[in-house]
């Protein structure tokens, strides 16, 4: 399960009070600090980092903190929000990712894991890999891209059958939604490729958080 079961103490202290409130504020400074390395290393030397990302992957650390405290589920949160935001910057900058962000996923979802979630996670990947994987096959030209392919699966393994699912068709539907209206405005090719991560990425914070 994503969600942990908090165990509070009836009366707490302090001492107690000062030590979760600093831990809260470490966690939270480590996360910004790294985000903020991840959009550095993504703009040129000396040029300003785009507020975009920066922002709203402050917004889910943030989320992540007043949801589940300075817990497991916390920290493995921002790491898979930290691997989606490199991944995430690389599919806009570049429109490649790496496979080493799919396998980390993998690896990552195997942290706190439980055996009885295992089916669940499998079919959530076979839901996601299946109809992509057969789409390429027949309609190359209307598929997603491989990185996509192995991420949303990565992801629906993490997340397992319904959240893996809702993930990928909210990203789906953002990324339709704000393409075709970015396109219109800007009087742009409405079947022109674009990067796909980024909302995928939006999909699947909002289903590890809910």
């Amino acid at each position: 399960m994503i969600r942990p079961i908090p165990i509070m103490p009836v009366h707490i202290g302090t001492a107690s009070l000062w030590a979760t409130v600093a831990a809260h504020f470490i966690v939270f400074g480590i996360f910004l600090l790294a985000v903020w390395i991840l959009c550095k290393k993504a703009v040129k030397e000396n040029e300003p980092i785009d507020h975009l990302p920066f922002c709203l992957s402050m917004a889910v650390g943030l989320i992540l903190l007043l949801v589940f405290g300075v817990t497991i589920t916390t920290v493995k949160g921002m790491i898979l929000a930290l691997l989606l935001l490199y991944a995430s910057l690389s599919d806009l900058k570049t429109r490649r990712v790496s496979d080493c962000v799919s396998i980390m996923i993998f690896i990552l979802s195997l942290v706190g894991f439980e055996a009885a979630n295992l089916p669940s996670m499998l079919i959530g990947a076979m839901i996601v890999f299946i109809p992509q994987f057969a789409l390429a096959i027949i309609r190359p030209s209307r598929a997603c891209g491989g990185a996509d392919l192995k991420i949303s699966t990565a992801l629906a393994f993490m997340l397992g059958a319904g959240k893996g699912v809702f993930a990928l068709i909210v990203g789906m539907l953002l990324a339709v939604v704000v393409m075709a209206t970015y396109n219109k405005v800007n009087a742009k090719n409405q079947k022109e490729a674009f990067p796909l991560v980024p909302f995928l990425s939006i999909g699947a914070m909002l289903a590890y958080i809910i």
